[in-house]
């Protein structure tokens, strides 16, 4: 017979010699002394989506929001959606369904740190696969290899709650128990029960680990994507504002189209603030030009016509 998932060693050795991912990585298994304590530990973390969430979106009405602010809030969502399936799974004693939802848990985590790096795949996710050319979106083994560049023994794993969640010989024997060793007396149940005592404890092991992993991935995605965005409107209001200070007008919001002063333009443009785009045929804002350097000419020019 196959052994569940509760291995301690999650790794296969001639395996991992091969190929990045195959490594053997123990399972920590002191860091939930119990289960009542590995629920209470869940039940805690679980805030943290919460708080990753005010982190990235704000809190309360009229916050901004941008189109990278949307797969953030869905990956959220699902995080917080499965840990909470895998706890209710582990207080029903269910195997299946904790280490399967596991597995999914862990396909999120490496989809996430794969869009990181690569965001333009989240067009693939966006519309269903029926609306897309064939090979759009890529095989979660594509996404595992990948995220074996960085997550030792992560295949592994993968492998291992695979064998449960598509019925593999891990999920085959966990109804089977010897109750008796030295008359080989073999019993099984029609109901979810855990097959060790340790695999509640492991289970919870495993979502502590992936609790972890998906709050790395979903900081990384907030700092990559959206601080940027959000912190590049602030500055592109910061200027709209100095320059509206001198004379500026918007005339277009989308676009980001105005009128300015021949004078001040001409300054603008001598100072390095401004340069001519051929494309546009028209002033724009110079490449690494800060809203500050921005704010500190315009109060230098309005402090020198208050002096005139």
């Amino acid at each position: 017979m196959s052994e569940p998932p509760e291995n301690k060693h999650r790794g296969s050795g001639p395996r991992s010699a091969r190929k990045a991912g195959f490594e053997e990585i123990p399972l920590d298994l002191s860091r939930v002394p119990s289960v009542e304590e590995g629920l209470a530990d869940a039940a805690e973390r679980r805030r943290s989506f919460a708080q990753i969430a005010k982190e990235g979106l704000g809190k309360g009405p009229g916050q901004l929001l941008f189109r990278e602010h949307l797969p953030y809030a869905s990956f959220i969502n699902r995080a917080s959606s499965l840990h909470a399936g895998i706890v209710s799974a582990v207080r029903e004693e269910n195997p299946h369904a904790a280490f399967s939802l596991l597995r999914a848990y862990l396909e999120l985590v490496v989809l996430v740190l794969y869009i990181d790096t690569n965001p333009e795949y989240l067009g693939a996710l966006e519309r269903p696969l029926s609306e897309q050319p064939k090979g759009a979106r890529k095989r979660f083994s594509e996404l595992f290899e990948a995220a074996a560049k960085e997550m030792a023994g992560v295949r592994q794993v993968y492998a291992t709650l695979s064998e449960m969640a598509h019925f593999g010989s891990t999920a085959m024997w966990i109804p089977f128990t010897i109750d008796d060793e030295e008359d080989r007396t073999l019993s099984f149940s029609t109901g979810p029960h855990w097959k060790k005592p340790d695999d509640a404890r492991i289970a919870l092991a495993m979502l502590q680990e992936s609790d972890e992993a998906m709050v790395e991935v979903l900081r990384r995605y907030l700092a990559h994507h959206i601080t940027p965005t959000v912190e590049q409107f602030h500055g592109r209001e910061r200027i709209r504002r100095a320059l509206a200070a001198v004379g500026g007008e918007v005339l277009d919001e989308e676009r980001e189209v105005g009128t300015l002063p021949a004078e001040v333009a001409a300054e603008a443009l001598a100072a390095g603030l401004l340069t001519w785009c051929a494309e546009h045929d028209a002033l724009e804002v110079a490449d690494a030009v800060t809203p500050e350097r921005f704010e500190e000419w315009v109060q230098a020019r309005l402090g020198d016509e208050g002096r005139d």
